[in-house]
């Protein structure tokens, strides 16, 4: 009787000790420990977050800048003087050459056989957008040609271009010395007539926040069909 007494006691003391739960103090702690953790997990995922939006805004900007880039290599490669008829000289390949407007002709885009050139303009608008406006050349019964009319052609080439120290365009002679750009902002015709290679800086911030990393891509780029040489210069 005495052995089973003290069974039951020892069983019920079990069951009261495994059903007294936790103490205040514990559950306390167990809660500080569940916000330290939920805190350095928040932290994580919105660095990573961060990061990763960072990191796929700055490729952004670099391909757009690319893309900019390349077409405004290609045309200005392209840049062609203009013959005029009965006039000794040429219209020089820039018809307007300013740090972020430029106007020029070019052969581009046309027929081998009866080659035609286009007039193209690059300019950087207010909200910082590069917009290419393109005019077809208009033959004369003289066999030169003209450019006049409603453009042919309006496309945005990339947005967000940020503002820098630096032009989006700088003009360089043959002997390769910088064009300076006189307080009118544009340069003048017997000055356009000495361009024969166009240094373009382009910077594009696409992310509105600003937070992600430039692209700046900067290329100078020579008229081959002015027939100057600029080999071994380094600009």
């Amino acid at each position: 009787m005495q052995k089973l007494q003290e069974v039951l006691f020892s069983r019920v003391s079990r069951l009261q000790r495994e059903e007294s739960g936790v103490s205040l103090a514990e559950l306390i702690v167990t809660i500080a420990l569940m916000g330290m953790l939920m805190a350095m997990v928040m932290t994580i995922f919105v660095t990573f977050t961060r990061t990763f939006a960072d990191e796929r805004s700055a490729t952004a900007n670099t391909s757009a800048a690319t893309i900019a880039m390349n077409e405004l290599t290609r045309v200005i490669r392209s840049g062609t003087e203009n013959p005029v008829a009965s006039v000794t000289l040429n219209e020089p390949v820039f018809s307007f050459a300013a740090p972020e407007h430029v106007v020029l002709q070019a052969y581009l885009d046309t027929d081998a056989l009866n080659p035609e050139p286009v007039k193209v303009q690059f300019q950087i608008t207010g909200d910082r957008t590069l917009v290419e406006t393109r005019w077809d050349a208009r033959a004369l019964s003289s066999g030169y040609f003209t450019f006049y009319g409603a453009a042919a052609s309006e496309r945005t080439v990339v947005r967000q271009i940020a503002t820098g120290s630096t032009p989006v365009f700088q003009f360089y002679t043959k002997d390769n010395v910088e064009l300076t750009i006189p307080a009118s902002g544009f340069l003048s015709e017997s000055d356009r007539r000495l361009i024969a290679a166009v240094k373009v800086t382009m910077t594009v911030q696409t992310d509105d926040s600003g937070d992600a990393k430039t692209a700046t891509l900067e290329n100078t780029v020579g008229i081959p069909n002015l027939g100057f040489s600029r080999i071994g210069i380094d600009r």
